[in-house]
């Protein structure tokens, strides 16, 4: 089971950012979390936040789901799947179809101290371009560079 965070569009730039996001990728959830409180940078502060985000995610699917009624939910769904004509509305019951079962596959079940760093990226995200001006008339170029974290989460 796969459980993600992402954090956009944050005030710095891609290439400082992969400098911390390296550091976690493979870790325990949990051990990724007490090495960020060390990493004395800006950018690791935004990376502990998004795993943060993505550890209060996996808790919140994990108390939403109780077994009885999740199994009830994944006895539904399948029914759905099996009287549904519309192609794009069955393709979407099966995505949340295999959400669901491999839940309930799966042995921990997102429990916290099994949870492992599947993934940690930073993407580029928007950047705004500013001019200053420079000798004779000319202007230089600014660029106030942002990017995108996105952590993965797995307890496989």
């Amino acid at each position: 089971m796969h459980v993600q965070a992402i954090t956009r569009n944050i005030p710095m730039s891609a290439q400082k950012m992969r400098e911390v996001v390296r550091q976690i990728q493979g870790l325990p959830a949990l051990k990724a979390q007490a090495v960020l409180d060390f990493v004395p940078r800006k950018s690791a502060r935004a990376v502990a936040q998004t795993l943060k985000s993505a550890l209060a995610n996996a808790e919140h699917l994990k108390s939403e789901w109780q077994a009885g009624k999740l199994q009830q939910t994944v006895n539904d769904l399948r029914s759905q799947v099996e009287h549904t004509n519309n192609r794009k509305r069955r393709s979407s019951l099966r995505r949340k179809l295999a959400k669901y079962q491999s839940f309930l596959d799966s042995a921990n079940q997102l429990a916290a101290d099994k949870l492992r760093v599947k993934g940690a990226f930073a993407y580029t995200a928007v950047t705004h371009k500013r001019f200053t001006p420079k000798a004779r008339g000319s202007a230089g170029p600014i660029l106030k560079r942002r990017c995108h974290v996105k952590i993965v989460l797995s307890d496989e």
